[in-house]
């Protein structure tokens, strides 16, 4: 099940500690999503002026816009010019995504990948959690990103009971590193049904926004 992009040179893994975490800035970090002791794979990139032109557009003029849509690998690029509204900066971005998605499909040898973008006006999962898949793409192209605990030995029944409330949930996290995604970063999260791993998924929540505040959010699954 390990793809191409899985290099030779991928960096060795250091002391793990209590990390579930590893980030780099060359696609390869995001092979080692294999490693049993690593859940989260971060990418950290700059996104081009074509890029971020494009994310504003959509946020200014398409609020509340959503793509849900199964694509197959090979039509992405066709298939995005037929759902995405027109802009002079739209080829740029349309090219970004065809790269991130194949580069997913490639990783899970995927001929069709669950694609979601969607214009965001108010917090989509405010409370944490692990989602219920083997793993999934998150990159936030415009505005605030993924929320997530960094930490291996995580209480999921206090959790749960922490969850009834945003402050609550807040006071429990004070126990664990709170991690955010920032704007470009392309994560893989593994998600409770990995491998058996079931009930051991990342956790993770949908940053608050404040009013008229929007976030431009794509994100992958397998299909």
């Amino acid at each position: 099940m390990r793809a191409s992009i899985l290099s030779a040179n991928s960096p060795a893994p250091s002391s793990v500690r209590q990390s579930i975490s590893i980030v780099g800035h060359e696609p390869e970090i995001l092979a080692r999503i294999y490693d049993d002791l690593i859940k989260i794979c971060i990418l950290q990139r700059v996104l081009s002026a074509g890029i971020k032109h494009y994310a504003a557009y959509l946020q200014q003029e398409h609020i509340g816009f959503e793509l849900v849509q199964p694509i197959n690998v090979t039509q992405v690029g066709n298939s995005l010019k037929a759902l995405l509204p027109q802009h002079h900066t739209r080829n740029a971005f349309i090219e970004d995504v065809r790269w991130v998605v194949e580069m997913f499909a490639c990783l899970f040898e995927l001929e069709k990948v669950g694609v979601r973008l969607n214009v965001l006006t108010k917090t989509m999962c405010p409370r944490f959690h692990a989602d219920k898949v083997p793993c999934r793409l998150i990159t936030t192209y415009a505005g605030k990103g993924t929320e997530w605990l960094d930490s291996k030995a995580i209480d999921r029944v206090m959790l749960a009971a922490y969850n009834e409330s945003k402050e609550r949930a807040d006071a429990f996290a004070k126990h664990y590193p709170i991690q955010r995604l920032q704007e470009g970063d392309i994560a893989l999260f593994k998600g409770e049904q990995w491998d058996e791993q079931e009930g051991d998924g990342v956790i993770h929540r949908s940053p608050a926004l404040d009013t008229n505040e929007t976030r431009l959010l794509l994100t992958l699954d397998f299909a």
